[in-house]
């Protein structure tokens, strides 16, 4: 079971200008995967374009895909002696997204939203889910264009708007310019 904290993800998303289609990729705490599938009508795929184990961590990097485009890059940290055995494993594998890794395994978490940004090419997020025998930092990079592409959100007319390009805990927020 994964637990939320609804009240500070509103705030931020009420604070930066977000648009309806981004609020709903960046809250989301489901797995990517499933959400992207039904955003762009097929299948996805995670490529796995860089895991480097070091002594302490895993770093990787993948890029998500769909109708043959990349919609999505995500980079994490994996800290090794915050990790399930089996779950480390899975990663090390390289088959599963890390998400359903977490569902594979049915593990208790909590999610925190750390960081939350957009602008007029990309929309991000970093975020951490964590729980006993559980940890994983994840930043992700949403590329724009193929969400106006289906419709999902809208292209910006960002000359002629001002936003906070990231959403810090504690950061002031700019308003919108007319």
């Amino acid at each position: 079971m994964e637990e939320l904290d609804f009240r500070s993800i509103l705030d931020r998303f009420g604070q930066g200008g977000f648009q309806k289609g981004e609020q709903v990729l960046l809250a989301n705490f489901g797995t990517n995967q499933t959400l992207l599938s039904i955003i762009f009508g097929e299948p996805n795929e995670i490529r796995v374009v860089h895991q480097v184990e070091r002594e302490s961590d895993i770093l990787r990097e993948v890029e998500l895909y769909c109708g043959g485009q990349m919609v999505c890059i995500a980079n994490t940290t994996i800290p090794k002696e915050k990790n399930r055995v089996e779950v480390m494993a899975d990663i090390l594998e390289g088959k599963l997204g890390l998400g359903q890794i977490v569902v594979k395994h049915n593990l208790p978490n909590k999610r925190v939203l750390l960081d939350i940004g957009h602008d007029e090419n990309h929309f991000w997020r970093t975020y951490v889910i964590e729980g006993p025998e559980l940890y994983l930092k994840i930043s992700e990079d949403f590329s724009r264009e193929p969400f106006v592409k289906v419709g999902w959100i809208d292209r910006l007319d960002w000359p002629n708007l001002k936003y906070q390009k990231s959403m810090q805990p504690g950061a002031k927020n700019e308003q919108e310019v007319s």
